[in-house]
């Protein structure tokens, strides 16, 4: 069995060590490396590839969003990204979701919880609970709307995803349906044609 090379980010030694020890005991899952600075975070990567670094929000250093930006400027090719944090809330786990976070667990996530976030992002999923998706509704797209927008524009049907986003179709119905009259359109062939124009999408 092909084993998901995993990364630990987190300036607590102790929750670094401790979170090392329980991944480690999973079958499918390796630990490469464990940094609590994320300078030795970056000369690793100049090296190595592993399939997903999991990361602390909160650095010493820096944030783990200005880390990213660093990461994606030194890897060879960018790992999937997991956030953990103490200080989780929904305006977080929007922005980790714009700059291409795979997931976003709150620290007091069980470790099942984690593991099953890292098996779903290594499957090439994005775990995204169903509370992150109520925003205000007003006329700029939410960074779930353009998620949804992208699948969309991938040719992607409602209940696909539902699937890949982990939430009901209903809820995908709904966003589609927020999606066009944002736009200004009646539907989604619509919708991919006037973000394309506009270039809220590629």
């Amino acid at each position: 069995m092909e084993k998901i090379q995993l990364v630990l980010v987190d300036d607590h030694e102790m929750v670094l060590q401790s979170l090392a020890h329980q991944l480690s005991q999973i079958g499918d899952l390796e630990i490469m490396a464990a940094f609590s600075k994320s300078r030795d975070l970056l000369l690793f990567l100049k090296d190595y590839q592993p399939d997903m670094i999991i990361m602390d929000v909160m650095l010493d250093e820096q944030t783990a969003f200005t880390l990213l930006e660093q990461i994606k400027q030194t890897a060879i090719e960018l790992p999937k990204v997991i956030f953990i944090s103490g200080y989780y809330d929904q305006q977080l786990h929007q922005k980790a979701l714009q700059i291409g976070v795979k997931a976003f667990l709150n620290k007091e996530a069980s470790t099942k919880e984690l593991v099953d976030a890292i098996r779903s992002v290594s499957q090439g999923n994005v775990v995204i609970p169903d509370d992150v998706f109520n925003q205000p509704d007003d006329e700029i797209l939410s960074s779930v709307e353009l998620e949804v927008l992208r699948l969309m524009a991938a040719e992607e049907t409602n209940a696909q995803i539902a699937a890949e986003l982990f939430i009901s179709r209903r809820t995908v119905e709904s966003h589609v349906s927020n999606i066009c009259r944002k736009l200004g359109v009646n539907g989604r062939i619509g919708a991919v044609r006037e973000a394309l124009r506009k270039k809220i999408i590629e």
